[in-house]
């Protein structure tokens, strides 16, 4: 039977490996994500983004239970010395990127493993980064002066 939830079900899935799945899930938890207790296990640690994302579901799994959804016989990346994928928040103002830099600094994650010239001005945005527990690199934009402008690759 297929877990209950009191929400409608996410509409995109993150799925990655982590060391330890209840320490990140401690970590995300402090930083606003909402626990999807039904696809929840000692393995596995699932949730919501925070708003305006909260259609999105994070799940941390430990390594045994991520090998079980990935090609057989190849790697987990060692996300602290191997760029996989940026995983970007999307916030509504400036101060809302600093708060949850703020809050991701004070749970252990590392601030600014990047940072984009005038943090992203010139691309009507103001961006910031954080990496988390397992060395995962999450951005926290909020698009200011009427959103993404000026950047190659943007439109």
């Amino acid at each position: 039977m297929a877990p209950k939830l009191d929400t409608p079900p996410p509409t995109l899935y993150l799925n990655f490996a982590s060391a330890d799945p209840s320490a990140a899930g401690i970590f995300f938890a402090s930083l606003g994500f909402t626990p999807i207790k039904a696809y929840s296990d000692e393995t596995t640690k699932t949730f919501f983004l925070p708003a305006p994302n909260n259609t999105v579901a994070l799940m941390i799994h430990g390594h045994s239970r991520f090998k079980e959804f990935i090609r057989p016989g190849t790697a987990i990346v060692d996300a602290k010395s191997t760029s996989e994928c940026l995983f970007t928040l999307a916030v509504e103002k400036k101060e809302d990127v600093d708060a949850c830099l703020g809050k991701a600094v004070a749970a252990g994650g590392a601030a600014d493993p990047f940072v984009m010239k005038d943090y992203g001005a010139e691309c009507g945005m103001y961006s910031r980064s954080f990496a988390d527990l397992d060395g995962h690199i999450w951005e926290v934009v909020a698009m200011i002066g009427g959103g993404p402008h000026g950047c190659e690759g943007t439109s």
